[in-house]
């Protein structure tokens, strides 16, 4: 095998798919799971946010935002809630910012202006600078910059997260207080710090794509081992033995004969299965060649024997309709733009027969059932898939006539049902259930529908009438 074809060769191709399918997979659930994370951790603060501004809010009158402002440190109302500011800011964790600013449009530019600003930490005797700050002009910047029109005239509260090499990763959080009359005074603002959790959601993301790749890995190599043990050492001793053959004697026949027994290859699955027809053929073949002009004549009979055999192999013999091999190959026929239905049919209280008067009255009942089945779908072929399960293959008129046929049939065996109460072995009676190529994409996915739909009919009969099975 040259480099190109090792290249394409399962052993190679499956684990990369696998590992990069696996890749993926993971890619997409961290990336999940970290936005719903991250999501979470913003969710949190934002209500940490909105009860402390609630909490400020309860502490100033709206009326005397202007009071607070000419008055501010010298105001013993005003240092009160200053105190109890501070005391809030100690006991929220991850507060990083308390404010009061009053928001205003200076032509269409955002500005402010400073009402309460806690500094690191409470003073009786605050300074000049603290003191001037009050009632100063605030330059606002992002995030709440950009939002300056909800500011001053929504209702809601406003919020944001921001990143800045300073401060880290923030939630700003401000709140509108409005006075008696309704009208915009002021925002209470909270910012707060995220950083630290926000790591903590990095340091879990990290951990969870490393354990994910561990396991993944894992999952590769055993993959790996399996694979080559099981299928591609096999194949390739099959491959390499099979393309040394040579026909040109019969002692070149042997020989490969000899190759091929020689890998002992009896497992059981595909592969095993794949050897021993190779086995197979290579010693029928041995066998006809070194007898080829007895072969010939021999061929001739056996094609017919072979292809009465295969008539015989995909009938059903009780019924006389097709078998579950039968139906297989036709359903592997079809292709994808065919237009084509499944109808299934399942006989009801069929172990009630079998229990009270035997299985041969049970078989009797199968075919009564089976017989109804093909009158109805007389133009479509029939197949016995299990002991009491047929399934019919729907094509040209049948599909066309499919709902008013499968109507039909239900009919029947409602009037066989009801007719032969008197002969509980003649009473025949069925499930059926149908799907077509017009809502499924594939024969397995007609075939499922097909099952549900006669399962649901089932279950309608069981209540209606109640069932021994």
């Amino acid at each position: 095998m040259n480099n190109k074809t090792r290249f394409h060769s399962i052993s190679r191709r499956l684990p990369i798919t696998i590992a990069v399918s696996f890749l993926i997979l993971i890619a997409i659930f961290v990336s999940v799971t970290y936005i719903h994370v991250e999501k979470r951790m913003i969710e949190e603060y934002r209500r940490m946010a909105d009860g402390v501004t609630n909490l400020m809010i309860a502490d100033l009158d709206p009326d005397k935002m202007d009071y607070y402002i000419e008055k501010n440190y010298s105001s013993p109302e005003y240092m009160s809630i200053m105190k109890h500011y501070y005391l809030l800011k100690d006991n929220t964790p991850d507060v990083f910012y308390m404010y009061v600013y009053r928001f205003y449009k200076e032509g269409n530019e955002p500005a402010g202006t400073i009402i309460i600003d806690l500094e690191d930490e409470y003073t009786d005797t605050p300074n000049q600078v603290s003191i001037d700050w009050v009632g100063g002009k605030y330059e606002v910047l992002e995030p709440f910059a950009s939002k300056i029109d909800e500011l001053i005239g929504s209702p809601d509260p406003v919020y944001e997260t921001a990143f800045s090499e300073e401060d880290g990763y923030l939630l700003s959080f401000a709140k509108p207080i409005f006075n008696k009359e309704g009208k915009y005074v002021a925002s209470a603002c909270v910012d707060f710090s995220m950083q630290e959790l926000h790591g903590q959601n990095i340091r879990f993301i990290i951990t969870l794509a490393a354990i994910l790749l561990a396991a993944g890995l894992i999952i590769l190599i055993l993959s790996i081992a399996v694979l080559r043990h099981m299928v591609t050492t096999p194949l390739l001793a099959i491959s390499d033995t099979v393309s040394g053959f040579k026909y040109d004697t019969e002692e070149d026949r042997k020989e490969n004969l000899e190759k091929l027994q020689g890998l002992n290859l009896h497992s059981r699955n595909e592969i095993g299965t794949l050897y021993d027809a190779l086995l197979t053929a290579e010693k029928d073949s041995s066998y006809y060649m070194s007898n080829y002009i007895k072969a010939e004549d021999e061929i001739s009979v056996k094609n017919e024997t072979i292809h009465t055999l295969g008539n015989l192999a995909l009938r059903d013999e009780m019924t006389n309709v097709g078998n579950k091999a039968a139906f297989t190959s036709q359903i592997t026929d079809i292709r994808d733009d065919d237009e084509y239905g499944i109808v299934l049919m399942d006989a009801n209280n069929l172990k009630m027969i079998n229990d009270n008067y035997g299985h041969d009255a049970g078989d009797e009942y199968i075919k009564g059932c089976c017989d109804i089945l093909c009158s109805v779908f007389s133009h479509s072929p029939v197949f016995r898939i299990g002991g009491d399960e047929f399934a019919v293959i729907l094509k040209g008129r049948d599909y066309n006539e499919r709902h008013e046929l499968v109507d039909k049939i239900r009919a029947r065996f409602e009037e066989t049902w009801a007719a032969n109460e008197d002969d509980p072995v003649h009473r025949y009676s069925a499930s059926i259930g149908i799907a077509d190529s017009t809502s499924c994409r594939s024969p397995r996915e007609t075939i499922k529908t097909a099952d549900d739909n006669m399962y649901e009919d089932k279950k309608a009969f069981k209540e209606k009438y109640g069932s021994y099975r």
